[in-house]
């Protein structure tokens, strides 16, 4: 089987997580690595044996690749996706696929017109825990799903020192498009009005100019409801960088997934003592699913298959972000729309 030609645009975390990937998969090789910062981009070549590019225009022309990766900034990803996609290329572009919806329309029409695959890495679909929650749901276990409760947040570390762009960007931004992919999954529904809610002050007061925290109520056309909430300024003496919890309530179950136990927890319809005989934890999550959505795409390439998140679901997920926004400033309910 032929290997696949992989090129990324952007040598950060994300970057180097996408190389690594592209090293492990056994049909795919990193030929190529694009970053503004020429020493970034140097380093981070030397380092996986590919050539660096400062102008990914230029990489897209001269480098013999198959599939862009765009792991830039999120508020960095319009341009460099479109081009890729008109130049011919498949794209995995991380999470949200843009941040504005003007934007996103824009992919999703570039992604449509073209013959290439688009993929959005919501990678969260394939966290062991959350792949079990999805099964629970498609077999009924949970009956019809009401309600969600959804929040990941992270220390003040991630703004302060992690990005050096936080301040363009913010928690819900980052964040939120990761728990907004998984109850549309959960949900096989679209939100319809949002009300939003965010404090801010603290990262201002450090020179980082957004806001720290937002909470988001939001309906669903199937009826069921969500909340969401992130914030960047948990203490860093929490022991965990990440705070990931998410609650799934049915008419005849409800799980739990909280990143501190690493597994879900999953109670049925009726009850069962002990009690411990109720709870289920299953496939403790691990780092590997990371990869995961990585290798599904380029499977997906190799083999002319639709990727399980598409431009469709990236268009769906940002309107969703930027109404919340737009709720919390207008300080009212607004209508989710695209």
């Amino acid at each position: 089987m032929i290997k696949l030609r992989c090129g990324i645009i952007g040598a950060g975390i994300m970057g180097n997580l996408h190389l690594k990937a592209c090293k492990q998969f056994p049909y795919s090789e990193p030929i190529a690595v694009c970053d503004t910062d020429g020493k970034k981009a140097e380093e981070t070549a030397e380092k996986f044996g590919v050539k660096a590019y400062k102008d990914y225009t230029e990489m897209l022309l001269n480098a013999d690749v198959d599939v862009i990766h765009i792991t830039t900034p999120d508020f960095a990803h319009r341009e460099p996706t479109i081009k890729s996609l008109e130049s011919g290329k498949h794209v995995i572009v991380e999470k949200p696929m843009a941040t504005t919806v003007d934007d996103a329309k824009v992919i999703y029409e570039t992604a449509k017109s073209s013959r290439c695959k688009l993929m959005v890495n919501f990678s969260n679909r394939w966290n062991p825990t959350h792949h079990n929650t999805k099964k629970a749901i498609e077999n009924g276990e949970l009956g019809e799903i009401k309600h969600a409760y959804a929040r990941l947040s992270n220390t003040t570390y991630v703004p302060k020192q992690m990005l050096s762009w936080s301040g363009k960007s913010s928690p819900t931004m980052f964040l939120l498009p990761h728990m907004v992919d998984l109850i549309r999954w959960f949900f096989s529904s679209e939100a319809e009005k949002v009300y939003a809610v965010k404090t801010e002050g603290v990262l201002k007061s450090m020179g980082i100019d957004t806001h720290d925290t937002m909470t988001a109520i939001v309906n669903f056309s199937n009826g069921a409801v969500a909340c969401f909430e992130t914030s960047w300024i948990l203490p860093e003496s929490t022991p965990y960088m990440v705070d990931h919890y998410v609650k799934i309530n049915g008419s005849k179950g409800i799980t739990y997934v909280d990143n501190r136990k690493q597994g879900l927890e999953k109670y049925g319809e009726r009850a069962e003592y002990p009690s411990s005989m109720a709870t289920e934890t299953l496939d403790g999550c691990g780092k590997g699913f990371a990869y995961d959505s990585i290798y599904h795409f380029l499977d997906c390439v190799l083999n002319d298959k639709e990727p399980i998140s598409n431009e469709y679901d990236g268009l769906m997920n940002t309107a969703l972000i930027c109404a919340m926004l737009d709720s919390a400033d207008k300080k009212m309910p607004v209508k989710v729309e695209v």
